[in-house]
């Protein structure tokens, strides 16, 4: 009986332990939820500030950093807000970077330019000649809202020319933020680079004076000679892109009068100023070219270009052709009735720059080119 009982006890016992065993097991298998908190991720957005980088090279530290904060400087003075300034060490050397806000605070602080070159398409047979041609055209330039602020001859397959590099305004649409964006360009042309180095100073005191916010300058190599590469701050409308909208283009006249020699081609072109600058025109050069075994002139002249909503709408004036429909039996006639045409145009303020009579299959007539101010309508950018 005892027995049965320690049997039964038993029994009971080991059942118990088998099932409170099995239940650890399935306990441990059941997955446990942990409460977490919601979050809505936005899409990313790009950062406010930009990076400013350099190829600048320091033997220390100290330089790196020194140099950095003198270019914080610059940026501050220019109406820039800088984030920070980035110290680090690259190839041996230091340099840095800097982050700043693009958006000006005080946009007036900076202009918005354009650097370019004019070349004329003549070319003079000795270096005198072509001396004496730029001298002459940087005169009109100073006559015009074109600023010179570099020049040099050239030689071209044994033949001379030259260049002119000049600031224009460009023109930005209206708006309540503009930005800053870094540009460069080459000045001048040194045999030595020390010599280019010595100039760095003076050369970015000139560009100062000519409302060019100017960071820094360095000699670069510029085919077998040297030049001083220039890094300044423009003004733009658009964070992305500098859209190029010269207040003033520089345009070609070329005339199909004929004339026996050179020196009556220039000198007649040169009569024919006079209807450019009573247009408001500013003249960049003058300069004679052959045609048919005979000799004709040519006009180099600044025009002011229109934009409406940053979009180019027109020029301010075009050269327009008038064809005389009358055909005359003599040459003299033809002569004398264009003489009063080109009066009355002249009166009437479509100023004639180049006029010859033609020798038709009936008889003779004639041609008049002349200024003509064109009527662009509505709000445009450059009265802002």
């Amino acid at each position: 009986m005892k027995i049965l009982l320690i049997s039964l006890l038993y029994s009971i016992s080991g059942f118990s332990f088998e099932a409170l065993d099995m239940n650890k097991k399935e306990l441990k298998n059941i997955e446990t939820i942990k409460p977490h908190a919601q979050v809505e991720l936005s899409e990313p957005q790009p950062s406010k500030f930009l990076i400013y980088t350099t190829n600048e090279k320091f033997s220390f530290e100290s330089e790196a950093k020194k140099e950095c904060n003198n270019r914080i400087n610059i940026f501050k003075n220019y109406g820039i807000s800088v984030i920070g300034c980035n110290i680090f060490e690259k190839n041996n050397n230091y340099t840095f970077t800097i982050e700043y806000l693009p958006e000006l605070k005080n946009s007036d602080l900076i202009r918005s330019i354009l650097v370019k070159k004019y070349q004329p398409q003549k070319l003079y047979w000795n270096e005198n000649l072509a001396k004496k041609e730029l001298s002459n055209s940087i005169s009109k330039f100073k006559n015009s809202p074109l600023k010179v602020i570099d020049s040099k001859i050239i030689e071209t397959d044994n033949n001379y020319s030259f260049e002119v590099v000049y600031v224009v305004n460009n023109i930005l649409k209206k708006s309540k933020t503009y930005y800053a964006v870094f540009e460069r360009f080459k000045y001048g042309r040194y045999t030595f680079e020390s010599e280019a180095k010595k100039n760095i100073p003076s050369v970015l005191n000139l560009l100062k004076q000519n409302n060019i916010a100017v960071v820094r300058g360095e000699v670069v190599e510029d085919g077998n000679d040297y030049a001083i590469d220039v890094e300044y701050i423009n003004k733009s409308d658009d964070i992305k892109i500098l859209k190029q909208n010269p207040e003033y283009s520089i345009e070609n006249y070329k005339s199909t009068e004929k004339f026996p020699f050179e020196d009556n081609a220039l000198k007649e072109g040169i009569k024919r100023n006079e209807g450019f600058l009573k247009a408001g025109l500013f003249l960049v050069h003058n300069y004679a070219y052959e045609i048919d075994n005979d000799w004709t002139f040519s006009i180099d002249y600044a025009v002011k270009n229109i934009y409406r909503w940053g979009s180019f709408a027109g020029k301010e004036y075009l050269i327009k052709r008038y064809n005389n429909p009358e055909i005359f039996d003599f040459e003299n006639e033809a002569k004398k009735a264009m003489k009063e045409k080109v009066d009355n145009f002249n009166s009437a303020g479509l100023y004639a720059v180049s006029f010859d009579v033609y020798e038709t299959i009936s008889g003779y007539s004639f041609y008049i080119d002349y200024l003509e101010k064109q009527n662009i309508q509505g709000k445009i950018d450059n009265d802002l």
